[in-house]
C-alpha cells in the first residue's frame, strides 16, 4: 500500500470506529427528535436503565433534598401541548423563597409504549422554581395508578402535596392558598383535602344538579365530595385512604355512595368496562363512610386557583374549554379565613358552620 493510500486510509477507519460508537450511545440518541407516537427504542433504552425504581438521572435535573415545603404531581399520558400549558402556567406562579419539587409521571399505553412526543416536551422544559424530576411509569398504570402510586405520604413530614392532571392550569396565586389553607386547617380530621377548582356542580340525587357555591360572606366552604382539577390531600387522610383501597377488594366491592350522582355515573362507566377510569369513586365513597369533606374555595364569579379545559380524552367526548376563571387578583380579605366553617350537603345547602 502507498503511503498516500495509508495517509487517506487510517482516517477513514478512524472516522468510521467514532461514528459506530455514537450511534450505538443511547446518550447520543436522546437528543433525536421524532414525530412518531409508536414504541421508540431510543427513548426506552433511556428509561429502562432505570427499571428498579423508574427515576432516571437522564430524565432528572434533581437536587439530594428529601423533604420539600411542597411537591407538586403533574400526572400526563400523551397530551403534549396541554402539558406545556401546564408547565408554563407552573413557572409564572408564585412561590416566596419556599423549596419547591416539581414531578412529571408519564403513564405508558396499555401496549407499554411511552409518548415521545410529551417525553420530549416534559425533558426539555426549564422549571424555575425548585427541583425538578421527570419519571416514566414502569408499565401501563391508568388512571388510577397515576393518583394512587405517585406519592407515599409520611405523616412525619410537613410537605405538602398537590396533585395535577395535564388539562388544567394554575392561578399564581395556588401555592399562597395552599399553603395558608394547610396551614388553618390540617389538624381538623374531618377534611380529608384541599380542591383548587373554581367551578363544580352539586352531587344530589333528590334535587336538579347546579353550580356548587358557598355562602357569599365565605371563601371556603367544606362539601362530601373532592375537587380532583387541582387536588392537595391531608396527608395522614391519604395515608388512611390508601392503605383502606389497598385492602379492598375490588373485585367483588363497588363504592356507591347512597345519594350521590357519582354513583349512577360509576355504574354507566361500570357497564362500558371504564370503571378503572373513575378513581374519584372510591374517595367519595370513603368520605362518606367516614363523614369526611374536602375544603372549596369560594371566590367571586367562580374564579379558582385552577381551571380545567375539559379537553377530548377518558370524560369528555369532545374538548369544551375553560371551566372557569382563574383567580387574578389576591385580596387582602382572602388571608381571613374563618373559624368556622360552613358544612354543604350534596345539595349545595348549608346543614351547619
Amino acid at each position: 500500500m502507498t503511503k498516500l493510500s495509508l495517509r487517506i486510509f487510517f482516517p477513514v477507519c478512524l472516522f468510521s470506529l467514532l461514528t459506530l460508537i455514537l450511534f450505538k450511545n443511547p446518550a447520543w440518541k436522546l437528543v433525536k427528535f421524532t414525530e412518531d407516537k409508536k414504541h421508540d427504542v431510543d427513548y426506552e433504552d433511556l428509561i429502562n436503565k432505570n427499571a428498579n425504581n423508574a427515576k432516571s438521572n437522564a430524565l432528572s435535573k434533581v437536587t439530594d433534598r428529601k423533604s420539600f415545603d411542597l411537591r407538586i404531581i403533574v400526572l400526563v399520558y400523551d397530551r403534549a401541548k396541554s402539558l406545556q400549558r401546564l408547565l408554563n402556567s407552573l413557572n409564572e406562579a408564585e412561590y416566596a423563597s419556599d423549596i419547591i419539587k416539581l414531578e412529571i409521571w408519564i403513564d405508558r399505553s396499555e401496549y407499554g409504549n411511552v409518548d415521545n412526543i410529551t417525553l420530549q416536551a416534559a425533558i426539555n422544559f426549564n422549571y424555575l422554581h425548585g427541583d425538578f424530576e421527570v419519571i416514566v411509569h414502569q408499565h401501563h398504570v391508568g388512571i388510577v395508578g397515576q393518583w394512587l402510586t405517585t406519592w407515599k405520604p409520611n405523616i412525619n413530614s410537613n410537605e405538602i402535596v398537590v396533585f395535577l392532571e395535564d388539562d388544567v392550569t394554575v392561578s399564581k396565586y395556588f401555592w399562597k392558598y395552599l399553603k395558608m389553607v394547610h396551614r388553618k386547617f390540617d389538624n381538623r380530621s374531618d377534611i380529608n383535602g384541599f380542591s383548587l377548582q373554581g367551578y363544580s356542580r352539586t352531587f344530589s340525587l333528590k334535587h336538579k344538579v347546579t353550580t356548587l357555591r358557598g355562602p357569599k360572606d365565605y371563601t371556603v366552604f367544606l362539601f362530601p365530595v373532592l375537587g380532583s382539577w387541582g387536588f392537595s390531600p391531608s396527608t395522614k387522610n391519604w395515608k388512611q385512604f390508601l392503605d383502606w383501597f389497598y385492602s379492598e377488594d375490588k373485585s367483588s366491592f363497588n363504592p356507591y355512595a347512597p345519594g350521590n350522582i357519582a354513583s349512577n355515573w360509576y355504574k354507566t362507566f361500570s357497564s362500558q368496562g371504564k370503571a378503572n377510569t373513575m378513581w374519584t369513586m372510591w374517595h367519595i365513597y370513603y368520605a362518606w363512610k367516614n363523614n369526611e369533606y374536602t375544603l372549596h374555595c369560594n371566590f367571586p364569579e367562580n374564579a379558582g386557583l385552577t381551571t380545567n379545559w375539559r379537553e377530548k380524552g377518558l370524560h369528555y367526548s369532545h374538548t369544551e374549554g375553560s371551566s372557569n376563571k382563574l383567580l387574578t387578583e389576591w385580596k387582602s380579605e382572602y388571608d381571613n379565613l374563618p373559624d368556622h366553617v360552613p358544612y354543604l350537603n350534596l345539595s349545595g345547602h348549608v346543614i351547619h358552620y
